[in-house]
Formats: C-alpha cells, structure tokens, sequence
C-alpha cells in the first residue's frame, strides 16, 4: 500500500518538515508518493524528487497569485442536518 505525503513548501523550497514526516512514512514501509501542489509546485517537485525515500512526485501547480494565506479547508457555512419533528 502507498503512503501519500503532502509537501508542505513556500513556492521555493520543501520546509523541513515534509523531510520529517518523509522519516516516519518509510518507517511504515511501502511507497511514498509525494504531492506538491500549489504555486511553484514544479520547482518544488524536483527537491521532493531527490528525497531519500521517495518513490514518486505527483505535481499539481497553480498559477494563481497567492495572497500568501492559507484556504479553508471546510466551507464557510456550516450545515446543520434538520432538526427531528416531536
């Protein structure tokens, strides 16, 4: 079974972090798939590339400009299932 591992990055270089969690993901065994996505993810790729333990880099780049701040990852309105009648 493949590990996937999202590459943590500022657009130019892998944080430390990614390599950290890179650590533990092939201590579990198997193969580490890498995705680096977002602006700059090309560049970025090919640092993942060289990572010992890597055995493939998935890329998804973006080239919209970036305000520099993170999306939400939920919505922004909650959804609240319906209330049951009594």
């Amino acid at each position: 079974m493949a590990i996937l591992l999202l590459a943590d990055h500022d657009a130019t270089h892998l944080s430390d972090q990614t390599a950290k969690a890179l650590t533990a993901a092939v201590k579990i065994g198997g193969d580490v798939h890498v995705l680096v996505a977002g602006a700059g993810a090309k560049a970025v790729a090919e640092q993942a590339a060289k990572l010992a333990g890597v055995s493939k880099v998935l890329v998804a780049e973006d080239a919209t400009p970036s305000s520099g701040r993170s999306m939400p990852a939920t919505p922004s309105r909650r959804f609240s299932p319906p209330m049951p009648r009594r």
